[in-house]
């Protein structure tokens, strides 16, 4: 092994019953640097890091750390050597204290009983270092998700991480958050620490990272320096293939208007909202974190209170006062955590595409199982669902393919407007671009179709017309040759802190 890399993971091969996992993975990273780790989903990434974790044991190949030849036999044997791994799905107790949730194991001690004073002082100092405004004796059970997130990288922080890897560490964060945590990256890359850092957002990976693996079907196709590199030759590695047609926009010519609001306000969430949204066209909602977009959607789909405004579609005004109206109107709704809102994971593809129509299906208490298999076939045609069988649980199947799901559920509705929060959000750069693909074939077809992103490439790539938000309030509309960074940038930025939704 070269004395230049902290650690050095070489032809590593894991097989699963049936299924090769990894054929010759490897990854190299040298202290003081950030390593991006990439591929789409299934390509082996989470398998690698759990054989250098000891959560799984190759069946071959080396690891090598910190010059030496290593093979941890479990995850406390890694963590006790400064290798932590922050996994994208939270491991808090969330009846416990900030504190006692980062230093869990490895508590200070006065004599024979925990140091509560310095363990909170220690947890206190880390928090502050990356601009959380948590406290160490906050209940984590009291937290916002993204808190919450942030807690479990301080936790990683706080045990002295040499190595430490982070999975779709930016995926519940505000803007502030992130770049709170971009920060602290950027502070232990002095101190030495190496980091793995595995996502699917490719801004973040150009932004933060130096380099770049990148696995394909469980093998090693590249390592790159960023600074060498394009976004088309890191997707080439990851796909096989360039993708000059990664964005699709809808080309057809607007319809007449569906979907119009005048005055929509929450008191607390958005204030005064007007816009409108015709048919065959792709309208974005472009802000930051916390804006109010999400907020304004679940008010037209009837499950947020308005406290005024006024809803129109078809030119009709509508009173919507929850989702079972909205869908008598037309209205389909993907929301942003498809996970705990938009599917029942352990439930069948078959059953949940099928759920929105569950009210014309059923046969008094019964469910017409013959019908929901034609939704499903439909469906899983023409979104190209990957699924081994209808009856295959939606929770084995890759975040793509349920999002094709969730998509497919309010298709089967014959939706006139179709809402999609964060449609890509979690999903890999393949599956990415069928989404997309998707979107614009949607509009063409005559859908109204509104999509929140908070990625600006995505939100410029697919949208007809964009309107921009800030503090609760829409600060601009954008038609398609007004669309740039510039003005994106320019209309979410409120200078005026006392403005008030």
């Amino acid at each position: 092994m070269a004395d230049e890399y902290l650690l050095e993971m070489k032809d590593i091969v894991k097989t699963f019953p049936g299924v090769k996992a990894l054929d010759g993975a490897g990854i190299r990273v040298r202290a003081g640097e950030v390593v991006a780790l990439c591929g789409e989903n299934g390509a082996g990434k989470s398998t690698l890091m759990k054989c250098l974790y000891g959560s799984y044991h190759a069946d071959s190949g080396e690891i090598y750390y910190q010059g030496k030849k290593v093979s941890f036999r479990n995850p406390d044997e890694a963590k006790a050597a400064g290798v932590i791994l922050i996994f994208q799905e939270l491991s808090l107790i969330t009846d416990l204290t900030v504190a006692e949730n980062m230093f869990l194991g490895s508590q200070p001690k006065k004599g024979k009983t925990i140091d509560w004073k310095k363990m909170n002082a220690d947890a206190d100092r880390v928090l502050q270092d990356l601009n959380s405004t948590v406290k160490s004796t906050d209940y984590v059970r009291d937290l916002p998700i993204s808190q919450q997130q942030m807690v479990e990288i301080a936790r990683g922080i706080a045990l002295g991480a040499k190595i430490l890897i982070l999975d779709e560490p930016t995926s519940s964060l505000t803007e502030r958050e992130k770049n709170a945590l971009f920060d602290i990256i950027r502070k232990l890359k002095k101190e030495g620490v190496g980091i793995i850092y595995i996502s699917h957002k490719m801004d973040e990976i150009f932004e933060i990272c130096d380099e770049a693996v990148v696995l394909r079907d469980g093998k090693l196709t590249g390592q790159f320096r960023i600074s060498d590199i394009v976004l088309d030759d890191l997707i080439q590695a990851m796909i096989g293939r360039h993708m000059d047609n990664y964005f699709t926009k809808c080309t057809a010519k607007p319809g007449k208007e569906v979907l119009r609001a005048e005055g929509l306000t929450a008191h607390g969430y958005f204030r005064d909202i007007s816009f409108h949204v015709n048919a065959k066209e792709v309208v974005g909602f472009y802000g930051l974190v916390g804006a109010g977009r999400s907020e304004i959607m679940e008010a037209i789909f009837g499950v947020r209170h308005l406290d005024a405004g006024k809803i129109f579609i078809d030119g009709k005004e509508v009173k919507i006062s929850g989702s079972v109206e909205a869908v008598k109107h037309g209205i389909g709704f993907v929301t942003e955590n498809r996970k705990e809102q938009g599917l029942l994971l352990p439930k069948s593809c078959r059953e949940n595409i099928a759920l929105a129509k569950l009210p014309q299906i059923k046969k008094g208490l019964f469910v017409d199982d013959s019908q929901t298999k034609q939704i499903y076939d439909k469906y899983h045609d023409a979104m190209q669902i990957s699924s081994p069988s209808p009856e295959q649980p939606v929770v084995y199947l890759s975040g793509g393919n349920q999002q094709k799901v969730v998509i497919g559920k309010w298709l089967a509705m014959d939706p006139k407007i179709l809402i999609l929060d964060e449609p890509t959000r979690g999903i890999d750069i393949g599956a990415k671009s069928e989404i997309h693909n998707m979107i614009a074939h949607l509009a063409e077809q005559g859908l109204a179709v509104i999509v929140i992103s908070s990625e600006m490439p995505e939100i410029m790539g697919v949208s007809n017309r964009i309107y921009t938000m800030a503090q609760g309030r829409i600060t601009g509309e954008l038609g398609e040759a007004e669309i740039s960074e510039e003005n994106l940038m320019r209309n979410i930025v409120i200078t005026d802190s006392k403005q008030k939704v």
